[in-house]
């Protein structure tokens, strides 16, 4: 869908980071770098955001907004997971973004990639033993109805990313362009609401299935996230962004 929003096909397209609109965008898809959807509007607001948006130019793409996709959690089959030794070898099924599969490989799963189409199905025969995704993804898609397991764990707040033709924007009329910046920014906000008032539902949703929930606490988490240390350097290593503008991103996010 991006490719055919960069070659001109359509217009615009709103979705997930799942394409590499610009490497930099990895520098709001860290595991745990997040809080909460305030901390990322924070960021995604800022001048770093405004610079992330910029660089997609160069793919030829008008990146307008980022709205809140979700948080995501871990559901499996085979056991609890209330620490990273518990993900040892499970067979956990990931969209093709290197940010998540790297860090469900830093907790020692095995990734598996299938289509989002098929997740369903590959749960209920054992192909993939778990998956990763926002409680409205994991309630819309139904994945609750074959999955025993679900760690609530917030790992990545998940920007949803309005795209568009970068050829087709600049030809507007100014007035135009500029209703559709000013839009799409009401659309994000308008998006991150309606986000955070259905969470309790799809949670309760999961819940009523029978599906067993556990919550970690705040130094269950801290082992988590000391266990993704190497992901950040990972992308620090390959040059996709540095420590200082990482630094720089976690003090907007914290309202430094």
């Amino acid at each position: 869908m991006l490719e055919s929003v960069k070659m001109g096909n359509i217009e615009a397209y709103v979705g997930g980071p799942f394409d590499p609109q610009t490497e930099k965008l990895n520098l709001i898809l860290m595991p745990f770098f997040f809080e909460n959807q305030e901390a990322l509007m924070k960021v995604a607001k800022s001048d770093v955001g405004t610079a992330i948006r910029e660089d997609a130019e160069k793919n030829n793409l008008k990146m307008l907004c980022f709205g809140d996709g979700g948080s995501r959690h871990i559901t499996n089959n085979v056991r609890e997971v209330k620490a990273p030794a518990d993900m040892k070898g499970l067979k956990i099924r990931t969209p093709g973004m290197e940010s998540i599969i790297k860090c469900m490989q830093a907790l020692g799963a095995n990734t598996v990639s299938i289509p989002y189409a098929d997740v369903y199905m590959a749960l209920k025969t054992g192909v993939a033993d778990g998956q990763e995704n926002p409680l409205a993804n994991i309630g819309d898609m139904k994945f609750y109805e074959v999955q025993k397991y679900m760690t609530y764990i917030d790992y990545q707040f998940h920007p949803e990313v309005m795209n568009m033709n970068l050829q087709f924007f600049n030809n507007l009329p100014k007035d135009l362009a500029t209703i559709v910046e000013d839009g799409a920014w009401i659309f994000a906000e308008e998006q991150n609401r309606l986000r955070s008032a259905m969470n309790d539902k799809y949670y309760q949703m999961i819940k009523d299935s029978g599906v067993k929930i556990y919550t970690l606490s705040s130094a269950e988490k801290k082992v988590f996230m000391d266990a993704c240390a190497p992901v950040y350097d990972y992308f620090i290593n390959k040059g996709t962004f540095t420590k200082e503008e990482l630094e720089a991103v976690r003090n907007i996010a914290q309202g430094k």
